[in-house]
């Protein structure tokens, strides 16, 4: 059993200091705290002082070991309109990428996620009704061959044809739209933000396309890679199998790939919507990972897979044959396969995920 510390990531749609209760505050956005061995921010091992020993998490194990990222977000506004690459993929795009391009996938790994509220959360995930979106889209100026590949089920022309309209103007009537097509204000609300913070970005012509969905503390939306997603705002606890490979169409200062990003996408696939509360076993179908956000209590963990135990909020210990650990919020103890069985004792709130996959 190891214990970790997160790598932060400071990218410019994070909360100001949202994740300074478990990290140090910076003044500056902080959007994720990574808990894993990707290469992109292997977490850094502490002591039983919490003192950083020098080495990380990526120093001990690899990805076969440790095959899920644990992340904790922090989105101020909405994140990219983004998808995820199925593992033949990012195998076969990874492999095909040479010095002479830009780097767009960074591993050979496929990226599966769930998202856990840990306070009110808003989300476009997976694709509206085809009679809504068409509703939504006839009210925007210039729509009608966007409209027509919709009709004939041409996503991916509606996609292009969409990100070809990018102005000012039509993002800006974006919110009218919304309410024109009869969408509740909290739908409208999010698209005034869309429209506020996004002007100038085609993207957002996208998110008409997209479904809607409200999470409360302890409810879940987990999103097989395929299906396109953005994060509008909230605090969240993220667990995926451990790759970084996003693919963008659009809302974001960061490169957009869009026949990447067409080409990852899985139109008949779905996210799933998990209605769950704090205590509950959330085990999406085919789910790579199971999670339990335990807000007082015990909980025995069996050994033979990865398991990784997260401190949120308050206190909680680990015991296993031989060791035990009192964690500090935002440090996570680590155990993989080979760690015998463990017992959390929590008080306060803390996150317990474990591989599915032995």
């Amino acid at each position: 059993m190891l214990i970790v510390r997160g790598a932060i990531k400071p990218y410019d749609w994070g909360i100001v200091d949202g994740l300074a209760p478990w990290s140090e505050p910076t003044g500056e956005p902080q959007a994720e705290l990574w808990f894993g061995v990707h290469p992109g921010g292997p977490s850094p091992l502490v002591d039983e002082n919490w003192r950083p020993t020098g080495e990380h998490l990526g120093d001990r194990f690899d990805v076969e070991a440790i095959p899920l990222l644990v992340k904790l977000l922090a989105a101020a506004k909405p994140l990219s309109v983004q998808v995820h690459p199925r593992r033949q993929v990012a195998v076969e795009q990874y492999a095909a990428q040479d010095d002479s391009g830009p780097v767009i996938y960074t591993d050979p790994f496929e990226k599966t996620e769930m998202l856990v509220a840990l306070e009110d959360f808003e989300a476009f995930a997976g694709w509206r009704s085809a009679d809504q979106a068409l509703s939504f889209l006839a009210s925007v100026e210039g729509t009608e061959s966007a409209v027509q590949s919709l009709r004939t089920g041409k996503l991916a022309d509606a996609i292009r044809a969409l990100l070809e309209l990018g102005s000012p103007e039509r993002i800006a009537s974006l919110p009218a739209a919304a309410r024109a097509a009869g969408l509740p204000p909290e739908q409208v609300a999010a698209y005034e933000t869309v429209a506020e913070l996004y002007p100038d970005d085609a993207g957002a012509l996208v998110t008409p396309l997209l479904d809607y969905l409200a999470l409360a503390p302890g409810e879940a939306v987990y999103v097989p890679a395929g299906v396109p997603h953005s994060y509008i705002r909230g605090t969240g606890l993220e667990v995926m199998s451990s790759s970084d490979n996003v693919v963008r169409l659009g809302l974001t200062s960061k490169p957009v790939h869009v026949e990447h990003a067409i080409n990852a996408l899985v139109p008949d696939l779905r996210p799933q919507v998990l209605r769950t509360s704090h205590g509950d076993l959330i085990w999406p179908i085919d789910s790579p990972f199971v999670v339990r956000v335990l807000r007082a209590g015990d909980e025995k963990i069996l050994a033979g897979s990865y398991r990784i135990v997260l401190l949120i909020e308050g206190d909680a210990t680990v015991h296993s044959v031989g060791a035990e650990t009192t964690l500090r919020q935002g440090t996570a103890a680590v155990m993989d396969a080979n760690d015998p069985d463990a017992v959390i004792h929590a008080d306060g709130l803390v996150a317990i995920i474990q591989s599915t996959e032995r």
